[in-house]
């Protein structure tokens, strides 16, 4: 009988084998564990990369854990104006006195005295001087001969001034923590933005190797529906008595490589699905998840436009977080720095303060006769002074009341002042390693950007060449099966073919999912990432 014939009969002997009960079970029965085939989870979520960024960026623990630092930050800012907040002040005070040889009539006197005081102080932002507006008041009730009134009420209104000249001018230190919490707050901000961007970045690197996973499962899948055809064939190749044993056993290591391959490529899908769970739903993945995740977008290869070097890193220096992270560190060198060069400066402060005063009471009936009947000690009509306590502020709107104004400068001078000197050098080096740490930044964006411009190039040549590998490996699979089924080749060099093109297959693969994170690691690189994947960082920061 012809070759030609006997491989035409071998083929259909073979299709009707294939075609029977139990096809799919390899040589030694082990068929590989349903469960970890891809979607054949009880609950199936379609999933597409923008909807996996959306849900991530809500509920990916990174970003909750982080979430909460600018906020804690934003609190520290506002407490800081706490300083400037008034303070109110009250104080009350009894005293009495009692002499056994009084003044003048040499007679017991006792005397007793009830008063207090409220007020205000405030500090004054900016200048850091502070104002002081005080109200006091008291009785006083007496024995003593020599005393007008008795019970006497007396009160005032005294207003303050304290302003620094040198030393806490601007540069105090109330002052100084307002704008340097403020920009630790904002630095907060872009430290958040940062996790954020790496959040993203890392779902889409997820997303597509998931993507990949999948595609290897369907890969392993269809190289053991060939293997297992391929040991079919040669089983009855076999018993026709057209190859040897050995050639059986060959396709049968075959099925049972490719079976070990789809039991390692499903185990890697879904620790990938985990992966994937656990990034864009957080504490949604349970022990006991069925969840599986089907990646609806397509990793299909599409050029990109070349990369512009300059233009990139421009951007990048504008964009990145990390950057305006830093220049925060600079302005809050520069204020330290200022307010050490201030605390240098010798002490001159001014404090002014005027009082208005108002004075009443009831005669005193024990009062030595000092002054003519009729008159007072400043010879006005009777009756003099008389009333009670609220009588005392009418005195306080008279032209010709009495008041109090009165001036002083302090001045202190620290000699070495070794503190404050030391400081100031402190402050420039922290400045200087700022500016440093700024220059180390730019060198390493500039690195970063052109290793992502020139992988982006790289990984988009490399689809190109898997492509052409790929389809070199399938046309040389499908000439090595027709050599087969005339009889100028054998299962060994089909298996090998085979192989040849799931490797292939395997690396066009990994070269799509690389090419999706380079673009991913250009715009992550670039700071655009989140503005390309339409992520706003203030509805991200928002608490609920």
């Amino acid at each position: 009988m012809p070759s030609r014939t006997v491989s035409i009969l071998v083929s259909l002997l073979a299709l009707c084998l294939l075609a029977a009960p139990g096809h799919g079970q390899s040589a030694s029965g082990v068929i590989a564990a349903p469960e970890l085939a891809p979607n054949t989870g009880t609950n199936t979520r379609p999933l597409s990369l923008a909807d996996a960024i959306a849900l991530g960026v809500q509920n990916n623990l990174g970003v909750e854990v982080n979430r909460y630092t600018p906020y804690v930050a934003q609190y520290e800012s506002e407490a800081a104006w706490g300083a400037y907040n008034p303070l109110f002040e009250s104080q009350v005070q009894y005293g009495r006195q009692r002499e056994q040889n009084g003044f003048v009539t040499n007679q017991p006197t006792k005397s007793e005295q009830i008063g207090g005081e409220i007020g205000l102080t405030a500090l004054i932002p900016y200048w850091g001087g502070a104002l002081t507006l005080d109200f006091d008041g008291n009785k006083r009730q007496t024995t003593n001969p020599i005393e007008r009134l008795s019970p006497e009420y007396n009160s005032g209104v005294t207003l303050g001034l304290n302003a620094p000249l040198l030393r806490g001018l601007v540069w105090n230190e109330p002052w100084t923590q307002v704008k340097i919490s403020r920009l630790g707050y904002e630095s907060q901000v872009d430290n958040f933005t940062t996790s954020v961007m790496n959040t993203v970045f890392s779902i889409v690197n997820d997303y597509w190797v998931l993507v990949a996973r999948q595609e290897e499962v369907r890969v392993a899948e269809k190289s053991l529906e060939s293997n297992q055809a391929l040991l079919e064939q040669t089983r009855v190749q076999y018993d026709v008595g057209v190859v040897s044993k050995v050639e059986v056993i060959q396709a049968e290591a075959g099925v049972a490589n490719s079976e070990f391959n789809l039991i390692l490529a499903r185990n890697d899908y879904m620790n990938s699905q985990d992966q994937l769970i656990a990034s864009v739903l957080g504490t949604q993945l349970q022990s006991t998840t069925t969840l599986l995740f089907s990646p609806t977008d397509n990793p299909a290869y599409t050029k990109a436009p070349p990369v512009d070097l300059e233009e990139a890193v421009a951007t990048a220096f504008k964009l990145r977080p990390e950057l305006a992270a830093a220049y925060k560190q600079i302005e809050t060198g520069e204020v330290s720095l200022r307010f050490a060069e201030n605390q240098r400066l010798p002490q001159l402060d001014v404090n002014v303060r005027y009082r208005t005063l108002g004075t009443t009471g009831q005669p005193n009936s024990t009062q030595f006769p000092l002054f003519p009947p009729g008159t007072c000690p400043d010879n006005t009509p009777e009756p003099c002074n008389q009333g009670n306590f609220g009588d005392t502020f009418g005195y306080y709107y008279d032209r010709g009341g009495p008041d109090e104004v009165s001036a002083m400068a302090l001045i202190s001078i620290p000699l070495g002042n070794t503190t404050a000197r030391k400081n100031v050098s402190k402050a420039r080096i922290q400045l200087r390693q700022s500016k440093s740490q700024i220059t180390r930044l730019k060198q390493e964006i500039i690195v970063s950007v052109r290793r992502a411009a020139r992988g982006l190039l790289a990984s988009a040549q490399g689809v190109e060449a898997a492509e052409r590998r790929r389809i070199a490996a399938e046309e040389q699979l499908r000439a090595e099966q027709i050599r087969l089924e005339h009889g100028e080749s054998t299962p060994f060099d089909v298996l090998q073919r085979e192989r040849d093109l799931v490797d292939a297959e395997s690396q066009k693969i990994g070269a799509l999912r690389a090419y999706r994170v380079s673009q991913a690691t250009l715009q992550r690189e670039e700071g655009t990432i989140l503005n390309d994947r339409n992520v706003v960082i203030d509805q991200v920061r928002a608490l609920d």
